[in-house]
């Protein structure tokens, strides 16, 4: 997303999900230090909600957890960014 000066968005996404496909979105705002927080269910299969999110915030880096910790038989968030957002600086994030 670019401001009113064009400049790219300076947004840091966390991603995470459940079994349940209950998709949790932490989008932190590195000029105004806000904090966006989202929690849904995945409706769609493709991941819809969640791209259109990710469409919106345009975020310089996104967090997700491993990929061994999505469901079985889901694509997983992880998966989803690596897919559809590979020139996004992708961080894994490491879990206790």
């Amino acid at each position: 997303m670019e401001d009113d000066t064009g400049e790219r968005s300076s947004f840091v996404i966390g991603l995470i999900e459940n079994r349940a496909k209950e998709v949790g979105v932490a989008a932190f705002d590195l000029r105004s230090a806000s904090l966006h927080l989202s929690e849904y269910i995945e409706t769609s299969s493709s991941y819809q909600n969640t791209k259109t999110l990710l469409h919106f915030y345009d975020p310089i880096v996104i967090i997700v957890p491993p990929n061994k910790l999505a469901p079985d038989g889901m694509v997983g968030v992880s998966e989803l960014v690596d897919k559809f957002y590979s020139s996004i600086r992708k961080v894994i994030s490491i879990i206790c």
